[in-house]
């Protein structure tokens, strides 16, 4: 096959089988487009291809298990998205096997790479005392503050993934007193309707008071930034700006905020967390982050359990050190320890 071929696959499965086909979401047909240009740079730097000379010839076990290993080393990829590459690429041959019978072998070949090992840590979330200086730092004295407020506030308390916030519209946000929820759009266009706090919900009365005057457009975004006089969707730098921005301006009252930059994540980590040392189930947790495999879930009570490990081992500390057990004449050493 030429190099036509292939990109003449690439293009179809990318502008018609994924957003049509499989109904994926933007997001995620962006992070399959990162995959194949980041397979196209490594053929072009390693094995020195144009790309009117790429095919699937060069395509097969050897080159795409070298393609791991260049993620994970001269790359320095975490494991988990070297992984989220290679399940793009066996992807995309599995479309086009299914495309061209001749391409079936490649497919099969490449399906055999097993994904790296990734190490299990434990989730990276805020203690509640950041989650709650963070919360406070924008102040409302401002419109900017009142929005950022009501950003960070809702991606807490709904444990909400950043796209999952971007793609929110006023039809998917009910703020009755007592009955508060969002409807998220989750991966794979997953959606889920998660209860929110009445506080939450009075902020968002606010924002759209300020925000959306009137009747607003039931499927506008909700969050927007103003270009030129139009509205247009926040992206998630964006957000990711506007936390590091309010945790500087909250470490020098809070020392529990990282010195590190903060991710949107950490706080759908400390909900997580939250809400398992209330007692919820993690079969209930597990809904309430749209995770897709209670395994994923698993890792808040891994990471619980570590905690109240360290906790132990901080306490243990400051306990005075007993007599040792292991005195006294050979006889009674022998018989403590069952020898005689």
């Amino acid at each position: 096959m030429t190099s036509d071929d292939f990109f003449r696959l690439v293009r179809a499965w990318l502008t018609v089988h994924l957003p049509r086909a499989r109904r994926l979401s933007p997001h995620t047909i962006r992070s399959y487009k990162t995959a194949l240009n980041t397979l196209l740079a490594y053929l072009r730097e390693t094995r020195h291809l144009d790309l009117a000379e790429i095919t699937f010839d060069a395509i097969n076990h050897a080159t795409i298990t070298g393609f791991t290993t260049w993620l994970l080393e001269p790359k320095n990829l975490a494991p988990s998205s070297a992984n989220q590459r290679l399940a793009a690429i066996k992807s995309f041959l599995s479309y086009c096997a299914a495309e061209d019978p001749s391409l079936v072998s490649i497919w099969l070949d490449v399906k055999q790479i097993r994904p790296a090992r990734a190490p299990a840590h434990a989730p990276d979330a805020l203690t509640m005392p950041a989650v709650e200086a963070l919360i406070r730092a924008p102040g409302q004295h401002t419109s900017h503050g009142l929005r950022d407020t009501t950003i960070i506030l809702l991606i807490f308390d709904a444990a909400a993934r950043i796209q999952e916030i971007l793609d929110l519209t006023p039809a998917d946000i009910d703020t009755t007193p007592g009955r508060g929820r969002v409807t998220l759009t989750g991966k794979g266009r997953k959606g889920r309707t998660v209860p929110i706090m009445d506080k939450t919900c009075r902020h968002l009365d606010q924002y759209v008071g300020v925000f959306h005057p009137g009747t607003p457009e039931p499927e506008a975004p909700f969050f927007y930034t103003i270009r030129s006089g139009q509205r247009h969707p926040m992206s998630q730098d964006n957000i990711t700006y506007l936390l590091n921005k309010h945790a500087t301006a909250a470490r020098g009252h809070c020392q529990d905020l990282p010195e590190r930059r903060i991710h949107a994540h950490q706080l759908r980590h400390a909900r997580a967390m939250q809400m398992l040392r209330a007692g919820v189930p993690l079969p209930h947790i597990k809904e309430f982050l749209g995770h897709a495999n209670i395994t994923t879930t698993s890792i808040y009570a891994s990471a619980d359990n570590q905690m109240v490990r360290v906790a132990i081992q901080k306490a243990a500390s400051t306990t005075p050190d007993l007599a040792p057990i292991w005195k006294g004449n050979d006889d009674i050493i022998l018989q403590l320890a069952g020898l005689k």
